[in-house]
């Protein structure tokens, strides 16, 4: 079975979660991807908090597959060793400041007037012009822009960060889908094209009634954080149990009436009783949530889940991340996998979460050493009189002294020819 992107080769200047985020996926697609790393420590995640034996398990996740090369871009001949080798490839990602690729003479006019079917994609925090183009692009602060910060927290307390870089990941999946569509229409027009995302626009697109409340009704409704339980609609939220705590939503008519009657409450399934109106539930959501939470606390998260999901009630239980990392039915969906890394040994990752019928996705990659693969990559491309050796003792190139490295399956279609015309 063929890979969907076989044979497109990606140039990767992405660095931390949403670029590397995008070009995972096209490698998990078929595409071979070349990460360009910076000396003498590379992508920001390899140093990461949690490491083992000095490897990064952040970096390995996000990077499993990825060729790499490091090469000093402060220095012209770096610069220019780069720019040899930029027809070759199909598709070029970077996640800089908006403005570093052109002052470095690999912006997309440049690169595209040598190359005009390269796809180049520029991913920022807060987009490529405007006057927030220039912040620095973190994902907290986009969440703050967008106004997610204000969502999330207890009613009258502080603003919470949400627990995982949600727009970062999407911002990652929006480029991946401008990619594709870049890629498809150049089977038509045989002409690339430039493609920009950021993750403040991605955490917009997050917006489900907020943005659009606040709109609908000239500003006299702006929904705010309201701890557990949901700002607008009701019960739907997170309830305690004697040891936990569930998920629950129930705010649709049909479900409220499975709600009750996992709850044996016959009395709230009366036609006539107040609560079998929305409106009337979401109006008196402080007497509602309460009610639920009485009947959740008097049960085992487990019991309580089993009466909820008897009665086809959306709910879910509160896994703490131990238990989402053991969880079989995750492991037999492949929503996780099990991969084996030559330094980390066996850990648990995220699987590819798109699933195709007649394409192959998702290999046994292992994640390369800093500046492992610049011999295979950039010899052919090196001009005299400098080598590969002058170029590293000169600090254009940096290799990670590492003695001993496990062997690799596969040999890169870069280390004797260049892109297919």
């Amino acid at each position: 079975m063929r890979a969907i992107l076989e044979g497109i080769k990606v140039l990767d200047f992405t660095r931390v979660l949403s670029g590397p985020t995008a070009t995972r996926y096209l490698l998990e697609m078929g595409a071979e991807v070349v990460k360009v790393e910076a000396p003498t420590s590379g992508d920001l995640t390899r140093n990461s908090v949690t490491q083992k034996n000095g490897r990064s398990g952040y970096f390995v996740t996000h990077n499993r597959g990825k060729r790499s090369i490091c090469v000093n871009l402060k220095d012209e001949r770096g610069v220019e060793l780069i720019r040899s080798i930029t027809d070759d490839f199909d598709v070029i990602v970077e996640n800089f400041t908006p403005g570093t690729m052109d002052r470095l003479g690999l912006g997309w006019e440049e690169l595209s007037s040598t190359n005009p079917k390269l796809i180049m994609c520029s991913i920022s925090g807060f987009g490529q012009t405007g006057p927030l183009s220039e912040l620095p692009g973190y994902d907290g602060t986009a969440q703050a822009y967008a106004g997610v910060g204000s969502l999330n927290g207890e009613l009258g307390g502080a603003p919470v960060p949400i627990g995982v870089p949600v727009g970062d990941v999407l911002t990652g999946t929006n480029a991946t889908a401008g990619i594709l569509g870049a890629l498809f229409m150049r089977e038509k027009t045989q002409r690339g094209q430039k493609i920009e995302t950021s993750v403040l626009e991605s955490y917009l697109q997050a917006h489900d009634t907020a943005l659009q409340t606040w709109s609908v009704t000239e500003g006299e409704t702006i929904q705010t954080r309201n701890g557990r339980f949901h700002a607008l609609v009701c019960p739907y939220g997170i309830f305690a149990t004697e040891n936990g705590y569930v998920f629950i939503a129930a705010a649709a008519d049909n479900h409220w009436n499975d709600l009750c009657s996992a709850m044996d409450r016959a009395d709230l399934l009366d036609p006539q009783h107040r609560w079998q109106d929305r409106f009337t539930r979401e109006a008196e959501r402080d007497l509602v949530n309460p009610l639920v939470e009485l009947w959740s606390s008097n049960l085992s998260r487990d019991e309580a889940l089993e009466r909820l999901q008897k009665h086809r009630v959306p709910s879910g239980p509160i896994l703490s991340i131990d238990e989402v990392g053991n969880l079989p039915e995750l492991r037999a969906s492949g929503a996780i996998e099990v991969v084996s890394d030559p330094v980390l040994g066996t850990i648990v990752v995220p699987a590819f979460p798109i699933h195709f019928s007649g394409a192959e996705t998702g290999h046994s990659f292992e994640a390369a050493f800093l500046g492992e693969h610049n011999e295979e990559i950039l010899s052919n491309f090196i001009r005299e009189p400098d080598s590969l050796a002058s170029l590293t003792d000169s600090g254009v190139l940096f290799e990670e002294p590492i003695s001993t490295r496990p062997s690799r399956q596969g040999v890169s279609s870069f280390a004797a020819n260049g892109k297919d015309d």
